[in-house]
């Protein structure tokens, strides 16, 4: 080192001494607390978490048990996230964390008896899988130890237990896709909602191991740890090439839709539940992946101990950002055992913490401030959590300081009288009208568990309660405690006592494979592939890691000069020489797939818009240009340059509801079906808007879908618009004149040149808004910040327009032809000729069914039997319009309305006679009506839980045999490892 130093120059002496002097005084800050925490102190620290988390669960109690969460400000409760009392079951675990036994145990009563998740209501799959399947199983398993009287066959059977399995169930249509991995939302009682995006986060498809494992090694059904295990595989198989996951994907394409990479909001509990799930699970493959995954985060994101966002494909920054989210990396460090850059990465989210007293959702690491419109506190959990774990890891006194300031930042500016409030501005410390469930869930008890070092979460394996069974004897209570990403802790030692008991083993078997033959061809392929793969356990750096590969240079020199001078001879299985087929097969398939690859890149021929492409574009300032016409170039060239796919594109949820409502799905469909640029989507938006402009101006939402004059004017609506051309050919005038062209024609007949200057001016004026949109640069960048506010969650983006309104007049709207006209409008075409066809239609129908009154030579028990077959006359309105006909549908009540009423028109009919019938308006006409709207319910697809239990299966064949790299246990291991008992729950036979 001292030659190393002599030889530097001066100034890179003073660099690399203030460095290392730096680096030293972060170590040092943690090192050495300010304060030493006596047994007693703690444990006085301790009862204050207890009385805060009493003060905000009494509150919630008292005035929101009704609800998911409480609003502390008013004090009274909201819906959230799925109206079923999210706040005590997300609590639940906590009372007994904190040996609340009593109210444990009267929770645990209510639910069993009151609660009920068969329920119209649409959930985020994530949040409930993590609130509620995961608060469910945590207060099954510590059911024994809070003195809940329990079942037989406890911990493998329980009301928790089914209840959690219950909406578990109720989630796996969601996992029901080409690639295995969920929808973000799901129907707790009809599956994944009609029209639901496939657009899901990371974060939102990979936390699933630790509660569905669980789950499976509780029950015995496995399907819910396979769906899990693919989810993870399917985003796994996605990384970039360099090893990174983007922030969104599409979940039936497998095609990343958001291309940034981090470790905070959308991809965080990824990284978690592969640590947690490998030890939970006792699945090191999944350990193995978190190892590979945290080299590239190093690589690009670790920025002097911040983690900032990247982009997945080149790794270079996009966000300089820190994300109170990111909070928990930390923890999941001490977790694996690397504690050194766990505690330099905690000291700088320790110094936000100091700097606000609370932490910002962003904060600007290159600004040094909270991100505007990102100042808001929601309470998090993350950071206390972290300093659970790194104090549990190093009993460093520091984590118990930090923990005391959290304890009274929160107390003195979250506090209110019904509760504690999110901190809307960690500046100003304003408050919010929230307090969402975790508070009670994590935080609470992540502080909690920090100052109670005697608390039985903190087991590690040293003392447990064996429970004797008619079956097996199994130890409970052991722990370890892996918690889920809302702290419900699982008892790892439980899920030994279910699997080996419930699961089948036999089911599995393929008996063939146990004949005498066929074992000993086994058994000598074995030792074959075991003689030609075997290595030393723990050879040297200088040896290679993989079997038949060269040892070391001079090897490598002999092999290669030995295998120029040998002749490969190639034979079938019919021992006859096979070269020339081979080489011939080997060029076809290098043909084939060059020319696979020529064709993919000439089809991709656009970029994908990122972020940093919008904040160069928002850069751009008006002065840069030399004139408004080169200004518009830039941006018609920005946007022609840019591509977006149908899922991005519905991700972002740019197309206008009044659009869908007015022009239809088929215009929707158009909008998302295929790759478009940016000017493309514009552009199409634009038009789309023009003919609703049309629409309107022209009054046909108010028309009645029947009569002659309707029809006559629909009719001349659509020749203007189909033959318009024609008549801008005769006119003398131009259309800036429409005016001018009606008075001149005031002699003619009034009503239908009054039609025809509505018609004009209607599609003129939609026209002229048209092309003004298309030059209009403001109106593009418009458009262009919603996609950027909708794609990156923000909020607010200043701008300056780079066109002003004198600068915009001086460019000139084009002009279309007739033709281009009248492509413009196709959609009002479309919208007035069904009108038109509609109206047709009902009148037609209307004349048929006058034709099918009943005779009137019918006796009253003839009538009587007629009518136990169709709905009564006032199931429907006499003279439906065909817009209820196509829109509306019965509701499940109006449905049950509907069969009351056909069982009791029996005893009706014959009260009502044939003459007091109104005209054209019999049960027969209703009985039509109503046969329509059945047949336009939208049907609900069943969904078969073995169909994917059997896909699932499929996919994760390939990774079924995949060799477990056991040399990570067994070479150079950390010493953690020695802690945990790994065990293959599904080991091949013999």
């Amino acid at each position: 080192m001292a030659r190393t130093l002599s030889n530097m120059p001066k100034s890179s002496m003073y660099l690399y001494t203030v460095s290392a002097l730096l680096a030293l005084l972060s170590l040092a800050t943690l090192s050495d607390s300010q304060k030493h925490y006596t047994r007693t102190r703690r444990l006085e620290l301790r009862e204050d978490v207890r009385r805060m988390f009493q003060h905000a669960y009494d509150g919630y109690l008292r005035h929101a048990s009704n609800y998911d969460e409480l609003r502390p400000l008013t004090c009274d409760g909201h819906d959230t996230w799925g109206s079923y009392s999210l706040t005590l079951i997300d609590a639940l675990d906590t009372l007994a964390t904190m040996g609340n036994y009593t109210e444990f145990r009267r929770v645990c009563t209510l639910l069993t008896q009151k609660m009920n998740f068969d329920r119209d209501i649409n959930v985020s799959v994530f949040e409930t899988n993590i609130r509620i399947v995961g608060g469910l199983l945590s207060a099954h398993l510590l059911s024994r130890r809070a003195g809940v009287e329990l079942e037989p066959g406890w911990p493998c059977q329980g009301p928790l237990l089914r209840m959690a399995e219950d909406v578990a169930r109720r989630l796996l249509p969601a996992f029901d896709t080409n690639t295995g991995m969920p929808y973000g939302t799901v129907n707790l009682r009809y599956g994944v909602p009609k029209g639901e995006t496939s657009v899901t986060c990371t974060a939102g498809v990979g936390t699933f191991l630790v509660e569905f494992g669980t789950l499976s090694r509780l029950t015995g059904n496995s399907i819910y740890e396979e769906v899990a295990l693919q989810a993870v595989y399917a985003l796994w198989e996605r990384r970039s090439p360099i090893g990174l996951f983007g922030n969104h994907i599409d979940v039936q394409s497998g095609r990343w839709t958001a291309l940034d990479s981090g470790i905070g909001a959308g991809v965080d509990s990824l990284f978690e539940y592969l640590v947690k799930g490998a030890i939970l699970l006792n699945r090191p493959e999944l350990l193995q992946m978190f190892h590979e995954a945290r080299e590239p985060i190093d690589r690009y994101m670790r920025k002097e101990d911040w983690y900032v966002w990247v982009g997945m494909n080149k790794g270079h920054v996009t966000l300089p950002v820190f994300q109170s989210l990111e909070s928990f990396w930390p923890g999941i460090l001490s977790i694996v055992g690397d504690t050194e850059p766990a505690l330099r990465t905690m000291t700088r989210y320790i110094g936000v913490w100091k700097k606000y007293g609370f932490l910002p959702e962003f904060y600007n690491i290159a600004a040094g401030e909270a991100a505007a419109n990102r100042e808001v506190y929601p309470l998090r959990p993350e950071l206390i959590e972290s300093a659970m774990y790194l104090y549990r890891a190093t009993k460093n006194e520091y984590l118990l300081e930090l923990g005391e300031h959290m304890l009274e930042t929160i107390e003195f500016s979250a506090k209110t009288k019904c509760g504690y409030a999110t901190i809307r501005n960690v500046v100003t410390h304003e408050k919010d009208n929230r307090m969402e469930s975790f508070f009670l869930a994590e935080t609470s008890k992540y502080l909690y568990l920090l100052f109670d070092e005697d608390n039985f979460l903190h087991n590690n394996g040293e003392h447990g309660e064996q429970l004797d069974s008619e079956d097996d004897v199994c130890v409970v209570q052991a722990g370890a405690y892996i918690f889920n990403t809302e702290a419900h802790p699982m008892d790892m030692s439980a899920l030994h006592c279910c699997h080996d008991i419930k699961e089948d083993f036999y089911s599995t078997l393929d008996l063939s494979q146990f004949s005498e033959k066929a074992l000993l061809e086994r058994s000598r392929k074995q030792r074959v592939a075991a003689q030609e793969q075997w290595t030393p356990p723990c050879q040297s750096s200088g040896l290679s890691d993989f079997p038949g590969e060269p040892r070391n240079a001079q090897e490598a020199g002999k092999a290669q000069t030995a295998s120029l001078a040998v002749d490969i001879e190639v034979y079938d299985e019919f021992q006859q020489p096979a070269a020339d087929v081979l080489v011939g097969n080997f060029e076809r398939i290098r043909r084939e797939r060059e020319s696979n690859q020529s064709a993919q890149s000439s089809e991709v021929s656009r970029n994908q818009l990122t972020v940093s492409d919008l904040d160069e574009f928002f850069g751009k300032r008006r002065e840069q240009f030399t004139s408004a016409e080169e200004t518009l170039n830039y941006v018609l060239n920005f946007m022609d340059n840019f591509t977006m796919d149908v899922a991005f594109i519905r991700g972002l949820r740019l197309y206008d509801g009044n659009i869908s409502s007015v022009l239809g799905t088929g215009a929707q469909k158009e909008y998302e079906g295929r790759m478009r640029s940016l000017w493309q989507l514009y552009e199409l938006e634009q038009q789309y808007a023009a003919n609703i402009q049309v629409i309107q101006r022209l009054g046909l939402l108010n028309f009645q879908s029947d009569g002659e004059t309707t029809r006559r004017h629909l009719a001349e609506v659509l020749d203007n618009l189909n033959y318009r051309h024609k008549a801008t050919v005769n006119d003398t005038t131009t259309e800036p004149h429409v005016a001018s062209d009606v008075e001149n024609n005031e002699t003619t007949d009034a009503n239908s040149d009054s039609d025809k200057t509505i018609i004009r001016n209607a599609i003129y004026e939609a026209r002229i808004s048209y092309e003004n949109a298309m030059m209009n640069t403001t109106a593009m960048q418009e458009f262009m910040h919603r996609v950027y506010v909708m794609g990156t969650s923000e909020t607010a983006l200043p701008f300056t327009p780079l066109l002003t309104q004198e600068e915009l007049s001086t460019l000139h709207v084009i002009e279309l032809d007739a033709l281009e006209e009248r492509d413009l409008f196709k959609y009002t075409r479309r919208i007035v000729d069904f009108r038109k066809r509609m109206s047709e239609t009902v009148d037609r129908l209307q004349t048929l069914m006058e034709e099918l009154k009943p005779p009137k030579s019918l006796s009253s028990a003839d009538v009587e039997t007629k009518g136990t077959t169709s709905i009564s006359p006032t199931a429907a309105p006499t003279e439906p319009q065909s817009q209820s006909v196509v829109s509306e549908a019965p509701s499940n009540d109006s449905k049950q309305q509907q069969s009351h009423t056909t069982s009791e028109s029996a005893t009706e009919a014959p009260t009502q006679s044939q003459e007091e019938a109104p005209s054209g308006a019999g049960s027969v006409w209703s009985q039509f009506v109503q046969s329509i709207l059945r047949k336009t319910t939208v049907q609900r697809v069943k969904f078969d839980e073995a169909v994917l239990l059997e896909k699932t299966r499929k996919l994760l064949e390939k990774h079924a045999h995949k060799e477990l790299p056991h040399q990570l246990f067994s070479c150079r291991r950390p010493e953690y490892i020695d802690t945990l008992a790994y065990r293959d729950f599904y080991p091949e036979a013999l």
